[in-house]
């Protein structure tokens, strides 16, 4: 009986042996009885060796933990010896030391046997078991944690799998998306698509690198790039597939647009000009490309060494080539620069270089490649734009920027410069009367004749517009005014332009170097001295001096001021009577304005009317001035028994009488004020008129009809035609007061007066004249037949509030009163 237990055991440890699992008996006090031969290859000692020893002994268990159940090897013994059987995973070590899993069975030996076998331990090697396992919960986590969308499905189409990516990507979580098929997502672009990729997997193939166009939950589009692959079962027959899709929406925007880039930029390597060359440490060339060869006009013979090039470089530019290369042999990395090369033909051409060092394994250079860049274009092109950033398009004279330039120098090197500002007069009416084309023209002639007045060396400029500047080198204030003269003189001979034959003045301002004088300045002071010599009535030259500025200071701070004045209630308006010289009363008045400045007292209109011209405060300016003179009158012509039929001469300006809306402001004054609109005479003076040729018809014929009465202002100092008149349809002519106040002194006074009074009469004018003020000249007034006519002799402009007293010492005025009924 004993024999044949065993004959088990031994057959059973036989069976065991062959498919590689450990055996080992113990006795009750775990010392080693039985030793199989898997045991020996597993932990790498043999039966002789281990018979009577613990596994402690041997090392292969070292302070014993089970694995998953956590008992320790006293908790295990513990369970053994009350008769129960342990089985699990272990940690053990071999001879070796090389630690690995193992699934151990161990059983107590029940009743009694005469095999000295207490214990058995059954063990196997679970170590590639554990790898795959591991394997798996890391392919597992990758799946969840991949960006990716990874999704899988059974034969029929049913997702079986669907990781974050993919919720991630498409939006639908995992119940709303197991189960369903691929038409959850896939679009009607990629029906033929689904139909191929079905067909690849069914036969067992791969599909990689499929892109198609895939459907969110919220309905967007995005463009997905796919791996598909067939999944087996475990008998071995295709079961389903799995997909991992990217999202590579943004990849193909990118694409798209790397490749319109790449298309942009082959097609400039196309126009480009760029060679290569490459030079070894000792200076000979290795390679060049043709296009190299081209842009340096070589020949098949030529070495195209580095001192042939440099023999080729244009002498200007040969030091600094040569100091690059001597940097670039002495450590530098890298060197950047243009230079010109004279071509074996003659020909000139820019290079721009760009040359890197190859270093060789001690360290020193070893070659240098080179890549040339033709920009004789661009250098070409540099040297017009700049020509052309420093000089005047039309007349090819320096710019602002060059003369500035110059004059700046002329100050650095410690010379005494003079500047010449010069601007043409009234060239506005000659570039209207002309054309831009023929202005042009003018233009052109006047550079050339300045060119021809001036000393060599003195540099002409056009600063813009119709203003030249010239700067003069060590000139004085004598020499100066001598060559302003010349200028002047040069230019009073007729031009001719457009078959006519023009006569142009000019106004020149001077400006001489002082201390601490800068370009600036200097430009400035004569800019200021020539709108002196403009403001004096041209045709001259002025001086600049530092009282000049502080007049300009002046008037910018009553430009400031006179932007508030009409919100400060700082205008007001005085009247001058308009007499009737054979019944000796006033006719009407003419409105004078005047402005309450509160630091500079009440001023007079030609200290700011200009200012208010030119900054087109004039307008609303103007369009108080009308209401507020038609109101008063208005008042008067109602109030006062002297007033019924006076009349009101307003001020207007030529910005005034060219803005499209004036006759509707006319209209509404008329209209709010009631006064009865021939009673309303608009004055302009004659100038302003020759300065705006262009005046708008319609604006005329509106005021016209509406009974309004044109009058013209300071006439006989501007050049008014008798058709130019007719055409205005004006209704008064006013005589300046330059003509009335020579009456006694010079006979020829008379003589224009007696002109103008024969125009007027051919034309049916009213002529009133202007600034009497004594009875000599009222006297000769009446002997030539002037009747109407406002001045000094019988009264000054007076406020409004002194009409009526005024009005009241002239009783033929009143009417007669009604009768009453």
């Amino acid at each position: 009986m004993v024999g044949q237990e065993r004959d088990d055991l031994l057959t059973q440890s036989l069976l065991l042996d062959e498919i590689g699992q450990s055996v080992i008996g113990m006795d009750s006090k775990w010392r080693v009885t039985y030793w199989n031969r898997a045991s020996e290859r597993l932990y790498g000692f043999r039966a002789a060796e281990v018979l009577g020893m613990t596994p402690q002994d041997l090392g292969i268990v070292m302070n014993l933990q089970a694995v998953g159940n956590g008992l320790t090897g006293e908790e295990i013994a513990e369970l053994i010896s009350h008769g129960h059987d342990w089985a699990g995973e272990l940690w053990i070590r071999d001879r070796n030391g090389r630690q690995f899993p193992v699934h151990a069975t161990i059983s107590p030996i029940r009743g009694r046997h005469t095999v000295p076998v207490d214990i058995v331990a059954i063990s196997k090697d679970i170590t590639d078991r554990k790898r795959q396992e591991a394997v798996l919960r890391r392919l597992s986590a990758m799946v969840e944690s991949s960006g990716d969308a990874i999704i899988g499905a059974d034969m029929n189409g049913k997702i079986t799998i669907w990781n974050a990516g993919a919720i991630s990507m498409f939006g639908w979580n995992r119940p709303e998306a197991m189960g369903k098929t691929h038409d959850l997502f896939t679009t009607a672009d990629s029906e033929n698509l689904d139909h191929r990729v079905a067909g690849r997997i069914r036969s067992g193939a791969f599909v990689t690198g499929v892109e198609a166009r895939w459907r969110r939950k919220d309905g967007s589009i995005i463009d997905v790039e796919l791996t598909v692959s067939p999944v087996y079962g475990q008998d071995g027959k295709l079961a389903g597939a799995s997909a991992i899709a990217r999202d590579i929406t943004e990849i193909k925007a990118l694409r798209a647009e790397a490749d319109a880039e790449r298309r942009r930029l082959l097609a400039a390597q196309e126009m480009a000009q760029v060679g290569s060359i490459e030079y070894s440490a000792d200076d000979t060339a290795t390679w060049h490309s043709e296009e190299f060869g081209r842009i340096v006009g070589a020949k098949g013979d030529d070495s195209l060494s580095r001192a042939w090039m440099l023999e080729r470089t244009h002498p200007e530019d040969r030091d600094r080539v040569g100091q690059v290369w001597r940097s670039l042999h002495a450590g530098a990395g890298y060197a950047d620069i243009e230079y010109r090369i004279i071509r074996s033909d003659g020909g000139q051409r820019w290079l721009h270089s760009r040359i890197r060092t190859v270093y060789g394994p001690d360290g020193l250079p070893l070659q240098f490649l080179d890549t040339v860049l033709d920009v004789t274009e661009r250098k070409d092109t540099e040297q017009v734009l700049q020509w052309q950033a420093r000089h005047d398009a039309l007349t090819g004279l320096p710019n602002r920027y060059l003369v500035t330039e110059v004059l700046q120098g002329f100050l650095d090197r410690g010379s005494r410069p003079a500047v010449m500002f010069i601007d043409i007069d009234r060239f506005k009416l000659v570039n209207d009367g002309i054309g831009h084309r023929g202005g042009d023209r003018i233009l052109m002639l006047l550079g050339e004749r300045l060119m021809e007045a001036v000393r060599e060396g003195d540099t002409v400029a056009r600063f813009g517009g119709d203003e030249f500047v010239i700067v003069c080198e060590n000139l004085g204030v004598r020499a100066a005014k001598v060559l302003a003269a010349r200028i002047r003189e040069r230019l009073r001979a007729p031009f001719e332009v457009e078959d006519r034959q023009l006569f142009l003045n000019v106004s020149v301002g001077i400006s001489l170097a002082g201390p601490k004088e800068t370009a600036e300045s200097m430009l400035g002071g004569a800019d200021t001295a020539m709108y002196r010599a403009k403001s004096a009535g041209g045709n001259a030259s002025v001086v600049y001096h530092a009282r000049m500025t502080q007049r300009a200071s002046g008037r910018l701070d009553l430009e400031s001021d006179l932007r508030l004045a009409l919100d400060r209630d700082e205008l007001c308006l005085y009247y001058q009577p308009i007499m009737d010289l054979e019944a000796g009363v006033p006719l009407g008045f003419e409105e004078l304005l005047r402005w309450q400045h509160p630091a500079h007292g009440l001023l007079m209109p030609d200290r700011f009317v200009p200012i208010a011209e030119e900054t087109g405060l004039i307008v609303p300016i103007g369009s108080w001035l009308l209401k507020e003179t038609l109101n008063q009158v208005q008042q008067w012509r109602r109030d006062l028994a002297e007033g019924p039929d006076l009349t009101a001469a307003v001020n207007i300006s030529g910005r005034q009488l060219v803005a499209e809306d004036f006759p509707d402001i006319v209209e509404t004054a008329i209209r709010e004020t009631g006064i009865d609109p021939s009673a309303v005479n608009l004055e302009i003076t004659e100038t302003v008129l020759m300065d705006e040729p262009d005046l708008p018809k319609e604006t005329l014929q509106r005021l016209y009809r509406m009974g309004v009465g044109l009058s013209i202002d300071d006439f006989g100092t501007g050049y008014s035609s008798l058709s130019y008149l007719k055409w205005l349809s004006a209704r008064t002519l006013k005589i300046d007061r330059t003509f009335v106040q020579e009456l006694a002194a010079d006979p020829r006074a008379g003589t224009v007066i007696e002109l103008v009074l024969g125009m007027a009469n051919s034309l049916k004018l009213d002529v009133v004249a202007e600034g009497v003020e004594t009875e000599s000249q009222l006297r000769e007034l009446r002997r030539l037949g002037v009747t109407q006519a406002q001045g000094f002799i019988w009264s000054k402009p007076i406020p409004a509030e002194q009409v009526p007293a005024f009005l009241s010492t002239f009783p033929a005025l009143k009417k007669p009163q009604a009768p009453a009924h």
